[in-house]
């Protein structure tokens, strides 16, 4: 703007942008949407590459079309200066643009994070594999295959793979060659066997498809797992080596959820008795069938050998696939022989009808927790007769405040 043709009191508007450091500009810049912050150069000479050192690229470009989105991104990798700590793409179909030259071009540059999310299958070029600096991974949609030169990569601390495939070898090889690994997300990939041996590994999450028939944790530190088996196809490995496998080094875990399909796949077998205590776990999440035998004895070893729980949320189904146990008669075993002695919050959800089995856990809960101060019954349909035996039930907390919700959104929004 010609200082002749400014507002009068303006006159050093430019400056106190302008110069400001180059760092607290980039900073600014950073805050912007990338094409934003690219359209900056056309300010004056001093912007023109400015948004060249920004250090995360974020391409939420879903509804881009390629050849636009292909110009647009070789510019901003050609000119860009300095390190690229992270990279973001969000793309309908990556087959129809150059990724190969891409993450070739990122290889280089220091890259700590990388976010791809696809919508279509697409493969990862080899070159990937040699990104030492990758500390965060997240991929959707891709194939995975290891070069025969893959060492690992040393700084690797979070993979999260999404609707990926990979090998059974290549996927244990790509895990247990990440010694720095602290959180694996595995959300229906390909494998049929999830060997996952990591010495410093802190978190999983498993989603299983139909392809995940077995799963063996060398896990010494995991302090958190969350497991889902949808539509699983139970393999053939038997039930004491799955149990052994599975659970033998959660030692140390402190939150377990155990969702859709897991007793379904360890209940198999006549030895229901787990391997070993888990004296730190604080927090579990249990999805079962009540009725169900097997499952029933499985919980209640699970409940035995957690001596110091503290939170406790089951999700109940009416009606299993085995063999339906008398009324009561393993729930009335248990409040014998387990108490809670550090259980403060325990949350009972209903799918479906809420039977006369379905509140023996409520029971339970209630005459073996002494120091239980809250309960959440959730789907509990104004049952009045639900009502009227739930008053009925002998409390071991006389500060136990329970707590009725008629459907999750109650829950939520009461």
């Amino acid at each position: 703007m010609d200082s002749q043709k400014r507002p009068k009191g303006i006159e050093n508007y430019d400056d106190r942008i302008t110069n400001l450091p180059d760092d607290l500009k980039s900073n600014i810049l950073e805050r912007l949407p990338l094409e934003e912050a690219v359209r900056t150069s056309f300010l004056s000479r001093k912007w023109r590459y400015t948004w060249a050192s920004i250090p995360n690229l974020d391409f939420d470009v879903y509804f881009v079309k390629a050849p636009k989105l292909t110009k647009f991104i070789d510019m901003v990798l050609l000119l860009h200066q300095g390190p690229i700590c992270k990279f973001y793409l969000s793309i309908k179909d990556l087959t129809v643009v150059p990724i190969e030259r891409w993450i070739l071009v990122l290889s280089r540059n220091g890259l700590e994070e990388i976010n791809i999310r696809c919508y279509s299958i697409w493969r990862m070029p080899s070159c990937f594999f040699t990104i030492q600096s990758l500390k965060t991974v997240f991929l959707q949609d891709c194939i995975l295959k290891l070069p025969h030169t893959f060492c690992g990569l040393k700084l690797l601390q979070s993979l999260h793979l999404d609707s990926c495939t990979i090998s059974d070898d290549d996927f244990e090889k790509l895990v247990s060659c990440c010694p720095l690994l602290e959180n694996l997300y595995l959300l229906f990939i390909s494998v049929s066997a999830v060997k996952i041996n990591s010495p410093n590994l802190k978190l999983v999450q498993i989603y299983g498809g139909i392809d995940l028939k077995y799963i063996h944790l060398i896990t010494p530190a995991l302090i958190e797992a969350d497991l889902s088996f949808l539509e699983l196809s139970y393999g053939k490995i038997g039930y004491g080596k799955c149990l052994i496998d599975m659970f033998g080094s959660l030692s140390k875990i402190e939150r377990l959820h155990l969702g859709s399909g897991v007793i379904q796949y360890l209940k198999r077998g006549s030895n229901l008795e787990l391997p070993l205590k888990f004296d730190h776990l604080k927090e579990l999440y249990m999805q079962l069938y009540v009725e169900d035998r097997n499952e029933a004895k499985f919980a209640f070893s699970l409940l035995q050998n957690a001596p110091n729980l503290q939170c406790l949320r089951l999700v109940t189904c009416p009606i299993g696939f085995d063999a339906l146990v008398p009324i009561g008669t393993f729930w009335d075993l248990a409040t014998h022989k387990i108490v809670f002695d550090h259980l403060k919050f325990a949350s009972i959800k209903y799918c479906g009808s809420v039977t006369e089995s379905g509140l023996l856990p409520v029971r339970l809960l209630l005459s073996a927790a002494p120091l239980l101060e809250k309960m959440h019954i959730i789907n509990y349909r104004k049952d009045f007769e639900f009502l009227k035996k739930l008053v009925s039930f002998k409390r071991a907390s006389n500060e136990a405040e329970i707590l009725l919700f008629d459907s999750v959104e109650d829950l939520f929004f009461r």
